[in-house]
């Protein structure tokens, strides 16, 4: 019979997460890729299963057996490590197995190897990846080169055995003239490498994380590990009542907060439903915040898929739903607003079906819960599956670790400094920890829980905001508790150093090369300065405005900053002639001096729909005007009378269509275009008249041009201008 993957899981007691593995990596069953914790397994692979497990009769130990091989190997590698440095200092040193200097506060076996020296700590560690360079091996009789990053010619050269001068030689007669020191393609190199029998393999360059590079990540015991509340991404389409769900949870009212209904930044918060907390991560809806939603998939562990039962599968449905799919966390279907006469949740579940979600009546493993959050209906059968889903997830992290979270979101406080909203993920944040994200480090001053409240400490999958970083930090950086602030500068320092390298190995683009350009190319700009309330909204309130930017207009932010408008930033629009955008925030009182004095104008909105709109229509009044040629009608001249003082006129017959006095007109004989201009005068007998239909005679008069012949044609049209627009 068919049993769930989670089931089965529990048979053998192992976790549902390593159970998948074994299942993908081991067991090597063929839907293993897409099965989930609810996935329900065919009776042939459960067949399979068992026949495994009757085969390695203790697979716990092994895993564990594993895991302590590897508890090994890293205290191995630490060692050798710690021996490298003395060697090279020249210095002994002693082992003391009296002080315990623990990283996560149980960990005493690993640090009573470790070697340090009193008085200094030698606890900062940057592991690398080597890059460059190249290496050459031998497998069956065959020669591999193998390639990282950039090869020079004379060194491919000498990996080969051959001189650099025949590798010249062979490219010359190719066209291609290069010196020893000239660098070569991988295509290159595969073509000369085939003449010598010889395989080239590239080596992709691995970029390690952030906690990996700097050490920052320690592996927990198992006995470390308690059970922690899950973190649920409610995501779904415009209005489709994300953050009303949310509101009815909670009991508390965030909608009115909101300009238009809409939600304009990440906000968590925490509930406690049958004794246990549920973290909730509130995503916006707008299409401009595909960002910071993506980010909101990436913290998650179980994400509530809003859609409305009277709208059914829209866009920006299908753009969660890649998000959750993409962080491969379990979805839970959450169909709102069932209290409407024209709801129909069997069109919601029938539309989801064709991306992937199949309900558990179905024969799918996606839960489907209709809901109201107007009426409250249902809530908790809501919870309760969350629940339920979270206790299969096996949801578990150690809370005696420093602690590591996720920035959701950052902002500058002109009274505070700079603020973080943080989503712990391991050990506990207190006040007085050291902490460091990306280019970023302080020291926790305040901490202030979802309620508004302050408190000592904030536990784990507990959202919380910090006070005390030095600078605003990036919204989805991650942050750790580092031992002390000798060691966060440090590490700020080398991230610091490595974008910089970073940057000028890429190719530089400076506003003054963007300007040449943009001149080269004759595009018209709309020079912007950016304010908003957060440093998410910025990212996505610039993004919106570049994707306005076509060949002829382009938007050119000159500067994009959080917090409110100042006298500076009035200053930098004044001598770059451009547009102040506020996006949540107001300009002080100086800034409104100011520009009243200069002229500079201020926009400002709390709904990033004017703001885009606004923009778009500026855009579309810089663009050139487009004009279409359309055809009137055409005249054949039958007699040339030559008048004194006036030349040429004609004597002719409208043969096609209608010829007004004020039209274009282009002379044809026999087929070729003689001239193009305006009527001089368009006369009917001896009265001159606005215009002429088919079978009348009519004669003319051409401006500026006094060679009109018998049976030549005259064409007219005129020119109309289309209305343009950005799309």
């Amino acid at each position: 019979m068919k049993k769930r993957v989670h089931e089965l899981a529990k048979e053998y007691g192992m976790n549902s997460k390593d159970f998948l593995n074994l299942l993908r990596d081991e067991i090597k069953l063929e839907t293993a890729e897409n099965l989930k914790n609810l996935s329900g397994l065919s009776v042939e692979d459960v067949e399979r299963v068992r026949k495994y497990f009757e085969d390695i009769t203790a697979p716990k130990e092994i895993v564990e057996e594993k895991g302590v091989a590897l508890n090994k190997k890293l205290l191995e590698e630490d060692e050798i490590f710690e021996e490298e440095i003395t060697s090279k200092k020249g210095k002994k040193s002693k082992k003391n197995n009296n002080k315990k200097v623990s990283f996560d506060g149980n960990d005493e076996e690993r640090n009573k190897k470790n070697k340090k020296k009193k008085g200094r700590r030698t606890d900062f560690v940057m592991k690398t990846v080597e890059t460059v360079g190249s290496e050459t091996i031998e497998e069956d009789g065959m020669k591999i080169i193998k390639i990282r990053g950039e090869i020079t010619l004379g060194d491919f050269a000498e990996r080969l055995g051959i001189s650099s001068s025949e590798i010249i030689k062979k490219l010359f007669l190719k066209g291609q003239m290069l010196t020893i020191n000239s660098p070569l393609s991988i295509d290159t190199v595969e073509e000369i490498a085939m003449d010598y029998d010889v395989l080239v393999e590239q080596e992709e360059e691995i970029e390690l994380e952030f906690g990996e590079k700097f050490a920052l990540e320690v592996e927990d015991k198992d006995e470390d590990l308690k059970e922690r509340p899950p973190v649920i991404t409610i995501m779904g389409h415009v209005d489709h009542g994300k953050t009303s769900l949310l509101d009815a949870i909670r009991a508390s009212n965030v909608v009115e907060g909101e300009a238009g209904g809409i939600t304009q930044k990440i906000g968590a918060y925490q509930i406690i439903k049958s004794g246990k907390k549920i973290t909730f991560v509130d995503t916006p809806g707008h299409e401009a915040f595909t960002d910071m939603r993506a980010r909101g998939a990436q913290v998650t562990d179980i994400a509530i898929l809003v859609v409305a039962a009277d709208d059914g599968v829209m866009p920006q449905t299908i753009e969660a739903l890649s998000h959750a799919k993409a962080a491969n966390v379990p979805i839970i279907v959450a169909v709102n607003k069932i209290d409407k006469p024209e709801a129909n949740p069997m069109r919601v579940k029938q539309e989801l079906m064709e991306h992937g979600l199949v309900s558990v009546e179905w024969g799918g493993d996606t839960e489907f819960v209709e809901v109201s959050a107007k009426q409250k209906l249902h809530l908790d059968d809501l919870l309760d599956t969350i629940l339920i889903t979270a206790e299969i997830l096996e949801l578990k992290a150690n809370p005696k670790k420093r602690a590591k979270g996720v920035v959701l979101e950052s902002r500058l406080d002109p009274k505070v400094g700079p603020i973080a909203d943080i989503l712990v993920q391991e050990g506990t944040l207190k006040i007085g920890d050291v902490i460091v994200a990306g280019e970023t480090y302080g020291k926790v001053r305040a901490l202030i829980n979802d309620k508004g409240e302050r408190v000592e400490k904030v536990e784990l999958s507990q959202p919380a905001e910090i006070i005390g970083f030095t600078q605003v930090p990036q919204a989805g950086d991650t942050m750790y508790v580092i031992q002390n602030e000798q060691h966060a500068k440090r590490i700020v320092e080398e991230v610091a150093k490595e974008r910089k390298l970073a940057e000028t190995s890429k190719k530089t683009i400076t506003l003054e090369s963007l300007s040449e350009q943009f001149d080269h190319e004759n595009v018209k700009e709309l020079n912007l300065v950016l304010r908003a309330d957060s440093r998410g909204s910025v990212d996505a309130l610039r993004e919106s405005l570049l994707k306005l930017s076509t060949s002829e207009v382009a938007v050119n932010i000159i500067q994009a900053a959080s917090g409110a408008i100042t006298e500076s930033d009035v200053k930098l629009a004044e001598v770059s002639n451009a547009i102040i955008i506020g996006f949540n925030v107001r300009p002080t009182t100086k800034a409104i001096k100011e520009a009243e004095a200069n002229g500079v104008e201020i926009r400002t909105s709390n709904i990033i729909y004017h703001i885009t709109e606004d923009i778009e229509k500026a855009l579309t009044g810089m663009l050139d005007p487009e004009y279409k040629e359309v055809y009137l009608g055409r005249i054949e001249i039958k007699k040339v009378f030559k008048v004194s003082k006036v030349g040429n006129v004609a004597g002719c017959v409208v043969v096609d269509g209608k010829v007004r006095n004020d039209a274009n007109v282009r002379i044809l004989r026999n087929g070729i275009v003689m001239y193009e201009g305006k009527l001089a005068s368009l006369k009917r007998f001896k009265d001159d008249v606005k215009e002429v239909v088919t079978g009348q005679e009519c004669g003319l008069g051409i401006e500026n041009f006094n060679d009109i012949k018998e049976g030549d044609i005259v064409e007219a049209f005129e020119m109309q201008e289309i209305k343009r627009t950005l799309k």
